[in-house]
């Protein structure tokens, strides 16, 4: 007579013959390796691909206001482009050369006439660092605008300190740590980086709409 316990073990010994992968070939182990790993396939697909604008769900050039499509609302906004934008974006880091101690620093008339080109980024109070901050739609929206962000740093050859808090609160800060202060590239990027459309919380967009020329 089998015991209660031997035959909890045929039991689950069956169970697990009935439930087994199949034959270990090469199929069924990438099958298995896939199923395992699912995110990392994803990922990987998804490191090809360069999204603009940020947050792929948004209208391409839509502006102004909320957007419908459907039942969703795309809150977007087109950034305003002040006095010297355009002549900004025209330029590249990269062609004014790798920042190090001679990067010519910015003097404070200079950062101050510089900062009409991008009127979304506020001056550090040390003078030292210009910085933009905005709450995106949803953490997905943030992301995009990061990556967007992260393409134009890499072809620039200059990169800014990026914070990413409550999921979808994104903070970017341009500075010449080389020089300690604020050089013609950090506002080279900042113009380039408010031509990346962002998909906003619609609440902080009501809340700042002055500020993205709403």
């Amino acid at each position: 007579c089998m015991s209660r316990a031997s035959l909890a073990l045929c039991l689950a010994a069956n169970h697990l013959r009935l439930f087994a992968p199949a034959a270990s070939s090469a199929s069924s182990r990438t099958w298995r390796r896939k199923d395992l790993n699912p995110f990392v396939d994803r990922a990987r697909d998804a490191s090809s691909v360069t999204r603009f604008p940020a947050c792929g769900r948004a209208v391409p050039g839509a502006s102004g206001g909320a957007k419908k499509r459907g039942t969703d609302v795309v809150a977007m906004a087109s950034l305003p482009k002040g006095e010297g934008a355009q002549e900004l974006i025209a330029q590249s880091c990269a062609a004014l050369g790798a920042c190090s101690r001679d990067t010519p620093k910015l003097t404070a008339e200079e950062v101050q006439i510089r900062l009409k080109a991008v009127p979304t980024w506020t001056l550090d109070p040390s003078g030292a660092a210009i910085s933009r901050s905005f709450t995106a739609k949803n953490w997905q929206c943030a992301v995009d605008f990061v990556n967007a962000l992260s393409a134009i740093a890499e072809e620039e050859g200059h990169h800014p300190d990026v914070h990413l808090t409550n999921y979808r609160d994104v903070r970017v800060t341009a500075s010449t740590h080389a020089i300690g202060g604020l050089s013609l590239h950090d506002f080279v990027l900042a113009a380039k980086l408010d031509t990346v459309d962002v998909t906003y919380s619609p609440k902080w967009l009501r809340e700042n709409a002055e500020a993205v020329g709403e």
